[in-house]
């Protein structure tokens, strides 16, 4: 289910807002689900979680604070690149501040332009965001996707060489790509049922073998384009000889 975050601190316009955003959900069909309504600050941090992808509906000004949401929208796009941002507010002045600080917003919605208004500019929104979100789906089976600390980054498959595990560092999962090296906690087991054109040569090795270039069947030592190896486990080997065959 895709996260919605509302963040507006008049009582009465958040439950209009709310209302609107559901009415969106239905209208659209769409897969999605008002998690959290807050109407301060403290409050929409203390049910904040980073999300790989989420849609926010953000005040501008809460309480006496004039940058309040501009604030949470920096750190929800620092802690997720991919989320949509859109803003409810009076300031339409400070639409500038938003690209000066690179937020990005989907919409900015004025709250002058009256409640019909503001109702069909957020179902708009939601299918937007419904389409891109089919749109990245579509392109997510070619990008690899992983998290440092409450950061997602993304990754070509092309540019992927292996993913590995040491025993020496339990947990934890190296990356390797043509161009970067990259260190992450997780597990080798979620990544080969989320990413099934990546193949398990071993316990602790996932690799592309789109980036192959040889492999020895007999010392079962696999080459890639980046000069590293691994090493075949035996009951894999012919499974990987198959697999060359139909790549080359």
């Amino acid at each position: 289910m895709y996260p919605i975050y509302l963040l507006e601190d008049n009582e009465l316009q958040r439950n209009q807002y709310a209302e609107f955003i559901q009415n969106g959900i239905l209208i659209n069909d769409a897969n999605m689900a008002l998690e959290v309504a807050s109407g301060t600050v403290d409050d929409f941090l203390q049910h904040y979680t980073p999300k790989r992808q989420a849609l926010y509906f953000l005040d501008m000004e809460i309480l006496d604070d004039k940058l309040a949401g501009l604030k949470i929208a920096e750190k929800v796009r620092q802690d997720s690149p991919l989320s949509q941002i859109v803003f409810i507010t009076t300031h339409d002045e400070l639409s500038l501040t938003t690209l000066e600080r690179k937020i990005a917003p989907m919409d900015y919605i004025l709250k002058d332009n009256g409640l019909e208004n503001i109702k069909q500019s957020i179902t708009d929104d939601i299918q937007k965001t419904q389409q891109e979100l089919r749109a990245y789906n579509h392109l997510s089976k070619n990008v690899l996707d992983y998290k440092i600390g409450s950061r997602y980054f993304s990754i070509l498959m092309d540019d992927i060489i292996m993913l590995y595990t040491n025993k020496d560092a339990p947990g934890r999962i190296f990356i390797i790509t043509k161009y970067q090296l990259a260190e992450f906690n997780g597990s080798l087991n979620t990544f080969e049922e989320d990413y099934p054109n990546l193949f398990r040569c071993n316990r602790s090795f996932l690799v592309n073998v789109d980036n192959a270039i040889n492999y020895d069947s007999k010392t079962r030592i696999l080459s890639f384009i980046d000069g590293s190896t691994c090493e075949v486990s035996f009951r894999k080997n012919k499974e990987l000889i198959k697999l060359m065959s139909n790549n080359h």
